[in-house]
């Protein structure tokens, strides 16, 4: 891991902490990441077109309705990041 990605997940980190509302920050590389601090129902990532379009279709419900409560969050230091990026 380069010293950039490790600086762009602090500032995300940083970005969560700061608000534990959003389900996903973006750092300011332009790269999404999982918040940490969200602790509500899991919403898509904000690329996925194909999560948007079935919400368009049918509602928020019934996507949360498919997708299970995320597990607990470990510390922030225990967090696998390269294992919650989608792509």
């Amino acid at each position: 891991m380069s010293y950039e990605q490790m600086a762009d997940r602090e500032a995300a980190l940083e970005a969560g902490r700061a608000d534990p509302d959003s389900a996903w920050v973006l750092s300011p590389r332009d790269v999404w990441y999982p918040n940490p601090f969200y602790a509500g129902l899991r919403v898509p990532h904000p690329e996925d077109a194909a999560a948007a379009d079935f919400i368009e279709e049918y509602g928020i419900e019934a996507w949360r309705a498919h997708v299970s409560r995320p597990a607990p969050v470990p510390p922030a230091d225990d967090i696998d990041w390269d294992a919650l990026i989608p792509f």
